[in-house]
């Protein structure tokens, strides 16, 4: 995958708790949703609990996305090299990693479809 996650730190400290993902191969992060799951016996479920779609964004190898569980404002910054940072908030009101049986999910969906509410007609009628 060119997105990986890599690790999750200081769990459980509100101000401070982030998950953190290294970009492998140069990639638009819009791509990507990140998903908070139940996990059972060694594997995610299909209990989806909060998610996190990146915006629109090209990033380069070697760069690093940090997604903090608080909340905040998107920015970036240049790391060593010509590589950067770029910080993501995902506005919770609790820490999201503290609890051994949730875990995230990385979903590289580049292709979907969506329909707006008052779009949506029942067709049996």
């Amino acid at each position: 995958m060119k997105v990986q996650i890599t690790s999750v730190q200081d769990k459980g400290e509100m101000r401070h708790e982030r998950l953190v993902l290294r970009v492998k191969r140069d990639v638009d992060i819009g791509d990507f949703m990140l998903l908070r799951t139940a996990f059972a016996d060694g594997h995610p479920t299909t209990r989806v609990e909060n998610t996190l779609w990146f915006p629109d964004m090209l990033m380069s190898a070697g760069d690093i996305v940090v997604v903090y569980s608080k909340s905040g404002s998107a920015k970036q910054k240049k790391i060593s090299g010509d590589r950067t940072a770029y910080f993501f908030y995902w506005h919770q009101d609790s820490t999201l990693w503290d609890d051994e049986n949730v875990a995230p999910v990385l979903l590289y969906a580049r292709e979907w479809a969506s329909k707006a509410p008052h779009e949506l007609v029942d067709s049996s009628s």
